[in-house]
């Protein structure tokens, strides 16, 4: 028999294509056992010790062949777009399939060195099976699939010999498939209960044999991962899948958008003193938040036990303050009914509004009159608006917090901590310090890794854009930041009084009186001060003032007399405005009537020369159409006018200029009398 040989590590690096040094390092840690250092230190591997590729590069080398590789007349060229098919494939495979692909190039590697040794088939074949576990026939099957291929496609060549085709397999029954499907869809549910209700039940109904449990797993993760997660978990865990948008945010300037949404507290608070309504309610508030969008900056909020239109105008006041009266081009709120509402909103188009229908009242909202667009966006969808991931966080710093242990609740029923207690509340002015403490933390927090932020905090990135040489920004008025807390509600001028009625409250006005009755106007009033001037709008123009008609004494005679004074004074100068105009439409006539002149019959007066000339004859289309009639007509017969036809005629003319010589001159005595 042939001694084994040894190499030294640089031979067996080449052959089995690592460094030396990692030689080496696999002899120092016993990976080849009889290894050992000769008298120079240089470790000596055992030729046998080494892998069947190894051995066989070694041996082509020594006898100067290109083992496994025919020659170059019987090479056999796998197109290049079949390879790249193959080893898709195979890099799509387990690691289990991957590893019995390279334990049969080890094995074919081995047959090939044998062969060129010299040795026996069937010794070569019974040390294969004995060695790897592959019988005969399957050798000479995978040496016919490698057959005059390059060595280096032989492991995706190899792989398609363990697809499972050849195992033992259970069809699936139709009903106990579609039983399983129903079953592993349904959410929450594990797919081994699912099995197992479904093996249940086709006992029952006689079915037969169901596959086992690994067989039904394979096949329900065959189906596409994105169709099980849409029919388990719905559209939002579809749309968290779906492909997203990276926003720039560096090319976006400084209150050029502003995110806004309301979001409910987790955590009980309690009114003590009536500043929300009625002394001593408990409730969960709600904050309405800004935050502008280059910088992430929170810009102002408002508190409140209610989500409204209310809610949404002051904490935008909470943002002017912060901003000194700045404003955005843009705003990206949710379709929520507290943004939506008309005195917000109205005269923007907007999908929950009257359902196509225009608004009766025309009223234009708090944003549209400052010309701010506003850009919707979904409920809930944190990618659309950042103040949603901003809400996360401010949640995480405020309500998890030591000092609310038996006050929060969590966001859901589920969540409710088991240490939760209805009699536990924080009190209301503790909660709005804590919300001031928290967003100053939040905007002075450094390490902001948004697009745009490079680990700075949203305060020095809002500075930084701040004193940016070419930015423009759009400022309001004193007088406009006030009527930005106003309301606005549509109101019907009464016929009767000329007011108006506002949240049972009434208001009234010379200026209304003097508008036509009905709808069509809207007002702004200060909500939280109905006895405020209001001011009445007709579309975008102001048309007047009002005031509220404030209760009196039952018995005062001093109101008594102040309405009295107010009466007369109202009624006086309505009398003499009337009294002039019946006296300008008398002087306009009695002017005209002196001024005519005496015309003969066939003049005009022109009203704005005072020129008399001769009646122009009216005049005549170019084309004349003949209008059809639905009856004949009876025939027409020509005859010439007899004598007493013609005498007639004459007379008639006659008496008709007569008559109208006579009516101008009555005209002008009576002018004359009057002057």
């Amino acid at each position: 028999m042939r001694a084994d040989p040894h190499l030294d590590a640089v031979c067996v690096a080449v052959v089995m294509g690592v460094t030396v040094q990692a030689i080496r390092k696999a002899c120092g840690n016993r990976r080849y056992p009889a290894a050992f250092k000769d008298e120079t230190g240089t470790w000596q591997i055992p030729l046998s010790a080494l892998p069947i590729e190894a051995r066989a590069r070694h041996l082509a080398q020594e006898v100067g062949i290109d083992i496994g590789r025919p020659s170059s007349a019987e090479f056999r060229e796998l197109p290049p777009d079949e390879a790249e098919t193959l080893w898709l494939r195979f890099e799509g495979a387990s690691k289990k399939l991957k590893e019995r692909a390279h334990r049969d190039v080890e094995a074919c590697h081995f047959w090939r060195l044998g062969m060129s040794e010299g040795r026996a088939r069937k010794a070569m074949a019974a040390e294969i099976g004995e060695r790897f576990g592959i019988k005969k026939s399957a050798l000479y099957e995978k040496l016919a699939r490698i057959d005059r291929y390059d060595p280096m496609h032989w492991p995706a060549l190899l792989l398609g010999q363990w697809t499972g085709d050849g195992g033992r397999r259970v069809v699936w029954p139709t009903a106990a498939w579609k039983c399983f499907l129903r079953e592993a869809l349904t959410p929450k549910c594990p797919i081994r209960t699912a099995w197992r209700r479904t093996r249940a039940e086709a006992k029952r109904q006689g079915w037969g044999e169901i596959p086992s449990y690994d067989k039904a797993k394979a096949d329900y993760e065959a189906i596409p991962e994105d169709v099980k997660v849409y029919i388990k978990e719905g559209e939002t865990a579809l749309k968290a899948r779906s492909p997203t948008a990276r926003r720039d945010y560096i090319s976006l300037p400084l209150h050029d958008t502003w995110s806004m949404d309301g979001r409910r507290l987790d955590v009980f608070c309690i009114d003590r003193n009536g500043k929300y309504g009625k002394p001593g309610r408990v409730f969960r508030p709600w904050i309405y938040a800004y935050a502008e969008v280059r910088s992430r900056y929170w810009l102002g909020h408002a508190l409140g036990p209610d989500l409204n239109s209310d809610s949404v105008r002051a904490g935008f006041l909470a943002a002017l303050k912060t901003t000194g009266r700045v404003i955005p081009r843009e705003i990206e709120p949710d379709n929520g009914r507290e943004i939506g509402a008309r005195e917000n909103s109205g005269g923007t188009p907007w999908t929950r509004r009257w359902r196509g229908k225009e608004d009766p009242n025309g009223i234009i909202g708090l944003f549209p009159r400052l010309g701010i667009e506003i850009g919707w966006t979904n409920v809930a969808h944190g990618q659309a608006k950042i103040i949603e991931r901003v809400f996360g966080t401010i949640a995480q710093m405020l309500e998890m917090r030591h000092e609310f242990r038996g006050a929060y609740c969590g966001n859901t029923p589920d969540a409710r901590p088991e240490e939760w207690d209805a009699a536990t509340f924080v009190e209301i002015e503790r909660m709005e310090k804590l919300i001031d403490q928290v967003v100053t933390d939040y905007n002075e927090e450094l390490g902001r890794r948004g697009h745009g932020m490079d680990s700075k905090s949203c305060h020095q990135v809002y500075i930084e854009q701040a004193r940016a040489p070419d930015l423009a920004v759009r400022t309001i008025t004193a007088t406009q930041e006030r009527l930005c807390g106003y309301s606005a509600a549509g109101i019907t001028i009464s016929k009767k009084d000329g007011g108006f009625t506002i949240l049972d409250s009434k208001y009234w006005s010379e200026g209304t009186s003097k508008l036509p009755p009905g709808k069509g106007y809207y007002a702004l009033y200060n909500p939280s001060n109905l006895s405020d001037a209001v001011y009445v709008y007709r579309g975008e123009k102001r048309l007047c003032e009002a005031r509220k008609v404030e209760l009196t004494p039952y018995n005062s005679k001093l109101a008594a007399k102040e309405i009295m004074r107010a009466r007369a004074s109202y009624t006086r100068d309505v009398k003499a405005a009337a009294k002039a105009l019946q006296e300008l439409i008398a002087a306009e006539g009695a002017g005209l009537e002196a001024q005519l002149p005496k015309l003969r019959p066939g003049e005009v007066l022109n009203m704005e020369t005072g020129e008399v000339r001769e009646k122009p004859a009216l005049p005549k289309s170019k084309v004349v159409s003949i209008v059809p009639t639905r009856t004949d007509l009876l025939p027409t017969q020509e005859t010439a006018p007899t004598k007493v036809e013609e005498e007639m005629n004459r007379r008639i003319a006659e008496l008709d200029r007569q008559a109208e010589e006579r009516a101008i001159d009555g005209l002008r005595k009576r002018a004359a009398v009057r002057r």
